[in-house]
């Protein structure tokens, strides 16, 4: 498996809270490639001859505040051109080597992504969800 992740990020807390995943991607096999030209943040997953193209993230904000989108599509030429656009992505990335990521990841650096991925796991879906339902908050519920 490739993954193709922004090396450039508008929301720094997000980048150090993704960088958490990266050592157990890499243990597992997975081959990460930082985009380099720009922020990427539209997605593009190819799987099995299939294509799922949109804006959705993983997360409570975009299944339940944000308005997203994730298209599916199986037709050969849209499998193509979707092949097409991830090689040429993959041209324009970095791989990261598993000995030189850890090495990067001193104390601080570890410390510093461990708390970016709590605030953004922990405290902000408790956020989202007061947004999504303020009665509810109220109410203390």
């Amino acid at each position: 498996m490739r993954l193709i992740l922004p090396a450039l990020c508008d929301v720094p807390i997000a980048r150090a809270a993704g960088l958490v995943y990266y050592s157990r991607l890499l243990r597992g096999g997975v081959e990460i490639y930082e985009y380099q030209p720009q922020i990427l943040h539209a997605k593009l997953f190819i799987v099995d001859e299939k294509v799922f193209a949109g804006s959705s993230n993983l997360d409570v904000r975009s299944f339940k505040l944000n308005y997203e989108l994730m298209l599916r599509f199986t037709d050969e030429a849209t499998v193509d051109g979707a092949k097409e656009i991830f090689s040429e992505a993959l041209n324009n990335s970095r791989r990261i080597e598993p000995k030189e990521f850890r090495r990067s990841q001193n104390f601080w650096q570890r410390w510093k992504n461990r708390w970016a991925h709590f605030l953004l796991a922990r405290i902000d879906p408790l956020v989202a969800l007061r947004q999504i339902n303020p009665d509810r908050a109220k109410a203390g519920r």
